[in-house]
């Protein structure tokens, strides 16, 4: 064998070993990032206001509940209304490879980034009752038609018992994107089936504290209000305590108060009847806690599962479905 082959054949084996442990490393690493995310059982959830909004408190304790049941251990994260705080945890929780991570997302196209790349580390993501363009699958609902329906059924009681004219108070969200569909939702479905009202005023308010105050001060501006549509049930609870609070009579005819999500106090006051609180769009809050857990876990396993929608139902004074969902959340 001439040295120019023997160098040429200690070069081979040389690379072939090299290769091999190459393959050996990367097949270890690509072992135990699987074992992992198998050991590694968490769903992380980052909800804004999470712990202030009592149908989002009931959901997400559903979720924990079946998270318990399924072997994954459900974390939550209120980062208020602290956009780089929110996304901050988030990026932490990439760095420590949790598998799922569930994101109510305040401005949607904030997170795309941030979304890229918990999914290139092959972590899943799923957005809840939004969709960006870097995500699995959106678990939730469908803001502007759920909001549109309320308005409209708003809009039909006033034409049926105030001839389709009156004074509106909408309580919104703006700093949200959810809010912001739901606040136009509400908006516009009123003015479609009585366009002979006026808004007088809008106003951000998502909780009992802030509907009440808000609410007091619009009262005060516009004593004729009588109309008073909210995007989070909490705040129209509010709202209402501040409409007797004014001295109106809690069983106004003229008077309408409306809500989304069917807390358990707006809830209570629909069974009850005989006053101003005449709705509430009612969010079937296990069902979506249990689907916040259940997409996951299909995710996980590969299973396609699509975007899961579940649909908020429109609960009226003195409807049995009031109770029903009174029920669901251990009324």
């Amino acid at each position: 064998m001439t040295n120019s082959t023997r160098t040429a054949t200690v070069r081979g084996i040389t690379r072939r070993l090299a290769v091999t442990a190459i393959g050996a490393a990367l097949l270890g690493a690509a072992s135990f990032g699987s074992t992992a995310f198998a050991e590694n059982k968490k769903i992380a959830v980052s909800f804004p206001n999470a712990s202030v909004i009592g149908a989002v408190i009931t959901s997400l304790e559903a979720a924990k509940a079946k998270g318990k049941e399924m072997g994954y251990d459900v974390v939550v994260d209120d980062p208020g209304t602290d956009l780089n705080k929110q996304i901050n945890t988030i990026k932490t929780w990439v760095e420590q490879k949790v598998p799922v991570i569930v994101v109510n997302t305040l401005q949607p196209a904030a997170f795309e980034s941030v979304a890229k790349q918990a999914r290139e580390a092959g972590i899943i993501w799923i957005t809840y009752g939004q969709k960006i363009e870097n995500q699995d699958a959106t678990v939730g609902y469908a803001q502007y038609p759920d909001g549109r329906q309320l308005g409209e059924y708003a809009g039909e009681w006033v034409t049926k018992n105030q001839g389709g004219k009156g004074k509106a108070i909408i309580l919104g969200y703006e700093k949200g994107v959810w809010g912001q569909q739901r606040g136009a939702g509400i908006k516009e479905g009123l003015l479609a089936k009585a366009p002979g009202v006026e808004i007088v005023a809008e106003q951000d308010a998502i909780s009992p504290t802030e509907g009440l105050n808000v609410t007091r001060s619009l009262l005060q501006a516009h004593p004729d209000a009588n109309i008073i549509l909210g995007v989070e049930d909490p705040a129209t609870e509010g709202a209402y305590k501040a409409w007797i609070a004014a001295g109106k009579d809690k069983a106004d005819p003229a008077g309408f108060i409306g809500g989304m999500d069917g807390t358990v106090p707006a809830l209570k006051l629909l069974k009850e009847g005989g006053n101003v609180y005449r709705a509430s769009m009612a969010i079937p809050l296990v069902q979506v806690g249990y689907a916040i857990v259940e997409t996951g876990d299909k995710l996980l396993k590969g299973e396609k599962t699509g975007d899961v929608i579940v649909p908020l139902e429109l609960v009226t004074e003195k409807s049995p479905k009031a109770e029903e969902y009174l029920k669901q959340q251990g009324e």
